[in-house]
């Protein structure tokens, strides 16, 4: 692997060669839109504002992807371009903060592309097709001109994001019958699955994607058992749920962070966990509920 890194690097180095703060900084809000923050807006908006059904199968395409993104990373465990040959020696440049762990397979050009192409084939726009195909190929140019990932890692991705979207659409339907006739219980079952991961390997990206999954889960089976939330009414009262919803989702993802103990501490990896799962359900089925009681469904 070592000729291919240090081709990745010289190539990274050409590139920025040319780099400046304008172009940094617009890289970097390119480099956003495939970030879980994005997704945090994003999905939300299509479950409550647009199509519930579409939006809940993409949130679960996404996290399924982001799993098994985070299983290959921590696989694979392959150094990132500013690590290598090691840090503080490498001549490629890290312009992205965020950026940390193993690099491959790129999550951000995985998630692009499953997410992008994704709501382009459910909902069949042209302009939808066309900014899937910018994004995907922004987002991931972005991650090499950031310097935090080689050329490869961008192939890793779109190799693994491609099967893991073909696989969803070509079974989504089929999964989705299944999981409806079943009864409620297993169905709760089924939602606490992913927390096993959590207890096997109780790694920080495995609690985040694992513990939203259950989460979101066990929203769906309250909405689909209690609430009964369709979208419907006017611009208006769409765009005042999904106001309402992300400042609460706000409150728990980011409010809950700030009490949370850093790190290392005891209750760290079980609160941050239950932060995930709240956050999971609310999206799922709580604020459903409360879009009911407030007269906004």
């Amino acid at each position: 692997m070592e000729p291919i890194w240090n081709w990745g690097n010289n190539l990274i180095v050409t590139i920025q060669a040319v780099h400046n703060p304008i172009l940094d900084g617009f890289f970097n809000v390119i480099t956003f839109s495939g970030e879980p923050e994005f997704f945090l807006l994003l999905f939300p908006l299509i479950i409550w504002s647009i199509n519930k059904s579409i939006g809940l199968r993409l949130t679960y395409l996404g996290l399924i992807s982001l799993t098994l993104n985070t299983w290959a990373k921590l696989i694979i465990n392959h150094p990132r371009p500013y690590q290598w040959p090691s840090p503080g020696t490498s001549p490629v440049l890290k312009l992205n903060a965020k950026a940390a762990g193993p690099g491959l397979p790129s999550g951000h050009t995985q998630s692009s592309l499953t997410v992008w192409f994704y709501l382009a084939y459910h909902f069949r726009r042209p302009w939808l097709w066309l900014l899937a195909t910018v994004l995907f190929i922004l987002v991931s140019f972005s991650r090499v001109y950031l310097g935090v990932h080689f050329p490869t890692d961008l192939l890793g991705g779109a190799i693994l994001g491609l099967v893991i979207l073909l696989l969803f659409i070509k079974f989504e339907h089929t999964l989705a019958a299944w999981l409806s006739a079943l009864a409620v219980w297993p169905q709760i079952g089924l939602a606490l699955t992913p927390l096993v991961a959590v207890f096997i390997y109780p790694h920080s990206d495995i609690v985040a994607t694992c513990g939203t999954l259950s989460g979101l889960s066990l929203g769906v089976i309250f909405d689909n058992h209690r609430v009964g939330f369709e979208v419907s009414g006017s611009i208006l009262r769409r765009t005042g749920r999904f106001i309402l919803g992300v400042m609460v989702l706000g409150l728990i993802y980011f409010g809950l962070k700030l009490i949370i103990p850093p790190p290392g501490y005891l209750f760290y990896l079980p609160l941050n966990l239950l932060r995930y799962i709240m956050s999971g359900f609310w999206v799922g089925g709580g604020a459903m509920w409360l879009f009911k009681r407030v007269k906004l469904d």
